[in-house]
């Protein structure tokens, strides 16, 4: 009995073995690989497997862990707004078969170009009126969208903004996967500006590089995403103080760490450490939705993709040899109107004289023609007509828009990054209207 015993033992060792072995294979044979965008692999049908298993994420929950870089190199290090960074030359990793990695010097780089926009949900609609123009409004809505034209590389990004931002256009936001935080090029400047990891948030809603806590945050895989762009998703769930999002992924080919930088960008939106683990190698976000814990929500999502093997190497630099550290606040302004005169007067064809306005105790009068927009808030404030963002304006901001035409608008208040709003009313345009911390329906 004993000797049957002990083969038996024996045998379930072996059986164990086998069986460990054949799991293993299967799980190289199964692990999903990257692939290029549609129209850049020779199928466009080709699918996009789930993101690769080098940055795993729990099937319930996890909390935030080091991001560790393709190269399994050192942490990356935290950028501080009171000093300078050396001068960067990008360089490009050489992937031979059968030889070892090796980086070179380049004056292009292959990578990947992204149109992005980001959004905080459809303002209110214009009142019904034969007057009102539904073609130029919903012209007007695309040219203020907030958009972000980006170029990655496999360890640098460079995101350039243009429309409906309080930032001027033409301002850009680079990063590195081997530092955390952002360095903020305003337009026409030869110099940059260090935004520290937290400070992104302030730069985008405020205008400002004031650096937010952070708070830990919460990771969550919750399967497979939506298909976008003709590709698979994965779905991460994050939560923080600040917000709760749910980012969907996607696997690109040889992006390297380009993804992950936009990740980062996404994580301090939401006052999450950089080191969360969301995005690993060739994964790249294409939506995101963060809510606020506060009140409203934030959308960012991808509309375009392209794969690049002309990046310059010195636009992606971070920062270029010629650029100059900055430690200076960024400009100040008393607002900004997103569309011109011609734009804004084509909201109505006709003008329409509205009632008599009786004004409330101690309203200013309404100017001669337009619309007078002020801000007494202690942050800037988007002003939406139509569901459309027509201009921002500073704390202690005025800003006129001349052009409007005469007749009835849907008005709303809302913070750039949709955090904070006023209830939307009717207005009758000449007018004033004032935004305060008092306001109803502000937070």
């Amino acid at each position: 009995m004993s000797g049957r015993s002990t083969i038996g033992e024996g045998g379930r060792r072996a059986s164990s073995h086998r069986l460990a072995s054949i799991a293993l294979v299967a799980m190289v044979a199964c692990k999903g690989t990257a692939v290029d965008p549609p129209g850049a692999a020779p199928s466009p049908q080709a699918k996009a497997e789930p993101a690769p298993l080098a940055n795993p994420l729990a099937a319930s929950s996890a909390t935030a862990t080091t991001f560790v870089s393709a190269d399994a190199g050192p942490a990356p290090e935290p950028l501080r707004s009171d000093r300078p960074v050396p001068a960067d030359t990008p360089r490009e990793a050489l992937r031979e078969p059968g030889a070892k990695e090796q980086a070179r010097d380049a004056k292009e780089l292959s990578g990947y170009a992204l149109q992005a926009v980001l959004r905080t949900g459809e303002g209110p609609a214009a009142p019904k009126g034969p007057e009102v123009s539904a073609a130029a409004i919903e012209v007007a809505r695309r040219k203020t969208e907030a958009r972000m034209a980006v170029e990655m590389s496999q360890t640098r990004a460079r995101v350039v903004l243009s429309g409906g931002f309080v930032l001027p256009a033409g301002a850009e936001l680079r990063a590195r996967a081997d530092r955390y935080g952002h360095l903020f090029f305003w337009p026409g400047e030869e110099a940059y500006r260090v935004a520290e990891p937290g400070a992104l948030r302030a730069l985008l809603g405020e205008r400002r590089l004031d650096v937010a806590p952070l708070s830990q945050a919460t990771v969550v895989s919750s399967g497979e995403g939506a298909r976008r762009l003709n590709m698979r998703t994965r779905r991460v769930e994050i939560s923080t103080r600040a917000a709760k999002a749910t980012i969907e992924i996607a696997a690109l080919r040889d992006a390297g760490d380009g993804g992950v930088l936009l990740c980062r960008m996404l994580l301090d939106l939401m006052s999450a450490p950089y080191s969360t683990s969301t995005c690993g190698t060739d994964d790249v976000p294409l939506h995101a939705e963060l809510r606020w814990t506060t009140q409203g929500a934030l959308s960012f999502d991808v509309t375009a993709v392209a794969k690049r093997n002309d990046l310059p190497a010195q636009t992606l630099a971070t920062p270029p040899p010629s650029a100059t550290f900055a430690s200076d606040p960024l400009p100040p302004s008393p607002g900004e109107s997103l569309l011109g005169k011609p734009e804004l007067a084509s909201l109505r064809s006709a003008p329409v004289d509205p009632p008599v306005a009786v004004l409330r105790d101690a309203q200013a009068p309404p100017p001669e023609s337009g619309l007078v927009l002020v801000n007494t808030s202690d942050e800037p404030y988007v002003a939406w007509l139509d569901g459309i963002a027509v201009a921002w304006v500073a704390p202690a901001g005025r800003l006129p828009l001349s052009a409007l035409t005469r007749g009835r608008y849907a008005m709303q208040w809302r913070t750039f990054l949709g955090d904070g709003w006023s209830a939307p009313e009717t207005i009758s345009v000449p007018a004033t209207i004032a935004l305060g911390v008092s306001d109803a329906g502000v937070r």
